[in-house]
C-alpha cells in the first residue's frame, strides 16, 4: 500500500466541499482546517493529532 502525505489528503478533501459526501460537520472542519493550513504557509505541522487522525478518517473513507 502506497503512502499518501497529508497535504495531498487534505487537498482531496477539499474537493468533496459542496457535495453531498461531507455531512455538514465535516463541511465546516474541512473548511477551518484548510484556512489553518493555508494560513500556515501550506505546512500541516500546524495540525493537532485529533485534526490529522480526523483527516485520515475522512480520506480513507472516500479515497482509500
Amino acid at each position: 500500500m502506497r503512502s499518501v502525505a497529508l497535504w495531498a489528503k487534505l487537498e482531496q478533501i477539499d474537493g468533496l466541499r459542496g457535495t453531498n459526501d461531507l455531512s455538514d460537520w465535516e463541511q465546516g472542519f474541512v473548511v477551518s482546517v484548510m484556512r489553518r493550513y493555508r494560513q500556515s504557509g501550506d505546512r500541516t505541522s500546524t495540525l493537532t493529532d485529533e485534526q490529522v487522525t480526523k483527516i485520515d478518517e475522512i480520506w480513507s473513507r472516500h479515497f482509500a
